[in-house]
Formats: C-alpha cells, sequence, structure tokens
C-alpha cells in the first residue's frame, strides 16, 4: 500500500516518510468515511494520480456563443466601438511563483532559522542554570565545611554531635523527596532495596518521620511487573550464610507449628515470622522479612507465589546471591536439608560414591560459581547424580535460571511442610 501511495504521487526519486502528508486534494469524496465525529480515509484507498493543477494563462478555452433570439439581436443592436487616438495601457506582466513541492508543508527557511534560534536559546538557559545550581552546590559544601572547621576550632563540636552529623553525612537526600506525581527509578529501586534489607525500617521512616517513601503493596506491585529489581547486599547474603544458625529460623518454633493454618500464618508477628519461614529459601530469611509485609495470603499457593515473585523480580546479582547462600551436597546441612538429602538415599553413600560427589560439587561450583542446587525431595541418589552430569553442559545463564527453579521447588516443599496445604483465609 505504501508503494501505491508513492508511485500515485508521481514525483520522481519519492519515498515517503513517517511525517511525509497529503492533503484532502489528492482524494475524491467517496474515499472519506464521514459517518462519524471524525472523518477518516475508507480502508484500502490510494490517492489518485491526477492532481487538480491551475490552468495555465491562455488555457480557458472561450465560451459558446448563444444562438438565439434575443441574444442575436442585442449583439447586432450593439454600435461599432469609436475608435480612440489614445493607444492602448498594456497592464504590465506580473511573474508568476510556481511553487517547487505540490504544497507548502515544510517550513520556510525564516521559521526554520527562528525556531533554531529560540533552541539554541533555551539550552543555553538551560547550561546557565547547571552552571548556577553546581556553583550553589560547591559553595554550599564550602559553607558547611567551615562552619565544621569552625567548631572544632572553638571546641564546640564534642563527640556526640560529631557522631550525630556523621549519620547524615551520606543520606542520599534526593531519593526521598518527590518533586513530581511520580518515582523516579532511581528512587523506585532505593525504595525497594531499602525495603527488601529492612522492612521494620522502612515503615519506621514511611509512617512516623512521614517521608515519602511508596506503599509496600506498590513496591509488590513494581516488583512483580519487573519495574523494579531490589540490590541485595552480597556481604550480608553471605555472613547469613556462613554466619547465622538455621536453628534459629526453623528450630523448636518451627517444629511445634507444623501444619499451620492460613489465619495463624496471617497474624504471626513479624519475628515469628521470619523464625518460622526463614529457611524456606535455605539460610535466606531475607526473603522471609521481605514477603511478611505482603500478607495476609489467600491460600499457600498464593503464599508460595509471593516469595517465587519476589526471587524473580530480583537482579541476576541477587539470584545468583540466593544460590551461594545454598550449602555443597553432603556439606553443612541445615536440619531441612538433611531430611531431604536422607530421603534420597545421601545418607548411605559408599565411599567411593562421597569421593565423587565431592568431585562433581568442585567442579560446578569452579564452573559456575555457586554450589550445585537440586531438590533432594523429588528426587533420589541416582537422579541427583544424572542431573548433575546433565547440567554440567549448561551454560552459565541458563544454569543459573534452571538453579532458581529448583529453589523455588525446596521452596514448595517447606512451606507444605509447615503449613496445611489445603488451609484457606477468609478477608
Amino acid at each position: 500500500m505504501r508503494r501505491k501511495w508513492e508511485r500515485a504521487v508521481r514525483r520522481k526519486g519519492f519515498t515517503a516518510s513517517s511525517s511525509s502528508m497529503l492533503c484532502s486534494e489528492h482524494f475524491r469524496a467517496e474515499d472519506f468515511d464521514r459517518t462519524g465525529q471524525t472523518v477518516r480515509l475508507r480502508e484500502g484507498t490510494v490517492p489518485i494520480s491526477r492532481f487538480k493543477v491551475p490552468p495555465k494563462k491562455g488555457s480557458l478555452k472561450p465560451a459558446a456563443t448563444r444562438m438565439s433570439r434575443t441574444s442575436t439581436k442585442a449583439r447586432e443592436a450593439l454600435p461599432p466601438p469609436a475608435v480612440q487616438s489614445v493607444p492602448a495601457v498594456v497592464p504590465p506582466v506580473v511573474p508568476t511563483v510556481v511553487p517547487t513541492v505540490d504544497h507548502a508543508y515544510a517550513s520556510t527557511p525564516e521559521e526554520l532559522r527562528i525556531k533554531l534560534s529560540e533552541a539554541l536559546a533555551r539550552v543555553e538557559s538551560l547550561e546557565r542554570e547547571k552552571r548556577n545550581a553546581k556553583d550553589r552546590e560547591r559553595r554550599a559544601r564550602n559553607t558547611v565545611s567551615c562552619l565544621l572547621e569552625d567548631l572544632e576550632v572553638k571546641k564546640i563540636m564534642n563527640e556526640e554531635l560529631k557522631e550525630r552529623l556523621d549519620i547524615y553525612a551520606d543520606l542520599p537526600v534526593h531519593l526521598l523527596s518527590k518533586n513530581s506525581h511520580e518515582y523516579t527509578k532511581e528512587q523506585r529501586d532505593f525504595a525497594s532495596t531499602l525495603h527488601f534489607h529492612g522492612p521494620k525500617a522502612y515503615d519506621y521512616l514511611r509512617e512516623c518521620l512521614h517521608i515519602n517513601l511508596p506503599h509496600p503493596n506498590t513496591l509488590q506491585r513494581w516488583m512483580s511487573s519487573g519495574e523494579v529489581k531490589p540490590v541485595l547486599n552480597m556481604t550480608t547474603l553471605d555472613s547469613r550464610g556462613e554466619e547465622d544458625d538455621p536453628a534459629k529460623y526453623l528450630g523448636g518454633l518451627a517444629a511445634v507449628q507444623e501444619n499451620m493454618d492460613l489465619s495463624q500464618v496471617n497474624e504471626l508477628p513479624y519475628e515469628d515470622f521470619v523464625k518460622i519461614f526463614g529457611n524456606v529459601v535455605e539460610r535466606c530469611p531475607i526473603v522471609a522479612a521481605a514477603v511478611c509485609s505482603q500478607r495476609p495470603f489467600a491460600d499457600i499457593d498464593a503464599f508460595e507465589a509471593t516469595i517465587c515473585d519476589f526471587i524473580d523480580a530480583l537482579s541476576e546479582a541477587g539470584k545468583e546471591g540466593i544460590l551461594r547462600c545454598h550449602p555443597d551436597l553432603m556439606g553443612t546441612l541445615t536440619q531441612e536439608s538433611v531430611n531431604e538429602q536422607a530421603n534420597a538415599g545421601f545418607g548411605t553413600l559408599s565411599s567411593e560414591e562421597q569421593a565423587s560427589l565431592s568431585s562433581w560439587n568442585e567442579e560446578y561450583k569452579e564452573r559456575f560459581g555457586f554450589p550445585f542446587i537440586v531438590c533432594t525431595g523429588a528426587s533420589d541418589k541416582a537422579g541427583v547424580l544424572q542431573e548433575m552430569r546433565v547440567r554440567m553442559a549448561n551454560g552459565c545463564t541458563e544454569e543459573r535460571a534452571c538453579a532458581i527453579e529448583e529453589v523455588k521447588k525446596i521452596c514448595r516443599l517447606r512451606l507444605r511442610d509447615l503449613v496445611h496445604p489445603d488451609s484457606k483465609f477468609e478477608f
């Protein structure tokens, strides 16, 4: 259709662009659909090849002579024109300006020059404002530095005041102020990361100090849609994986409250919720802390989906941090991992099998940077070893995604060990 239109224009070397236009003179009356409030071209319409061109001078044909009786008498009664001796005045010939294009769609050079001048003036104004803002920032920093020096020289700066000032030295104030009706991407990432690492601190800043932070439900919606990805603190995850005692999260309290109802889960205090569900993602209670604010859950599937959505919303570095929290097969295991591997037959490995498994583990970690993860609760010893050999051929990105899916499978089984699978919560 585009080529048909280009041929119909009949302009040599013409190629239509996204800004090319044709006016209504190039179409027939029946080409328009005028039934609605907006006039539109009908589907499949092609402009006519012959445009309305003004007639050239002298090309008009003389009108036909009327032959009626009255017209004939009128012509005969006219006297002959008098002969004048004054020479006829010939009117000057005014040259006709013929445009070089069919229609004057483009701006004239003068209009373009004016627009360019306005744009350059705008750029210059913005650059001047930028320089002034930088100057103000530099003067403010110098003023604060001088003030601190004066306080120290006059011995007014005590240790308590210095500690209080150091607290606010690196505070990202620009991320805590909302200058428009929407949050910037930097503010969204900051808010999601802050809520991820400390939901209670986040609620305190938002509700008690009235800092303009988005509601936790808004953060969850952003993370579910992939608009934001909280930045995981790798040091925090690694330290939790190495130092925290998993029994602190799934110890006696979890054992007592196996097969809980959803109503109990939704009413748990924050600390108890993290203790009970802190190890459904291996050695990563920070995940439980992050989803705690998303309660109430309608059923166990909604609970599981919230955790999975949170994991999917993480950056690649965050996902790898979760994978690195997992122990090696037959390594230093949590009680849940011990039970799951025992059910898969890893408690009866021969010395040869243990040596082979250790060798495969080291090779896997050297290749991918995190331990081999598989849901042993849904497999057996032979199946796990076979899967390890197969997955060794994966690429890094493919294997990371595969390992995350195994983390979700483990999470699904552990949730069903803690929460009654058929329990529902009535809103």
